[in-house]
């Protein structure tokens, strides 16, 4: 699993070098949600970092977009993420610009 290079951070999240040395060894962290890209199918899925690393997603060409801490501060980075697509006149219906 990769992160993108400009990846979204939510305000909660404290220490950003350990959670991105976690996510890049396959470690849950408690309490991390990401907004995760799979290219495979087109979409953006918010999951815990502990059902992230399962092995059912271990294959699949995934990029990590967004990282929080709380699935209610994941929700909140996605709208911000689509707000942002909004302002620099990119369509917040299609997920691959989103993550631009």
């Amino acid at each position: 699993m990769e992160l993108i290079e400009n990846v979204f951070v939510g305000g909660n999240v404290t220490n950003l070098e350990t959670v991105v040395y976690s996510l890049r060894r396959s470690i849950p962290v408690l309490h991390l949600f990401c907004i995760v890209y799979f290219e495979d199918r087109n979409r953006l899925e918010i999951m815990s970092s502990h059902d992230l690393f399962h092995e059912r997603y271990k294959n699949r060409p995934a990029k990590i977009a967004g990282i929080a801490m709380g699935r209610r501060e994941a929700y909140d980075l996605l709208v911000f993420m689509a707000e942002e697509a909004v302002k620099e006149g990119r369509n917040p219906g299609d997920p691959k610009e989103l993550i631009l």
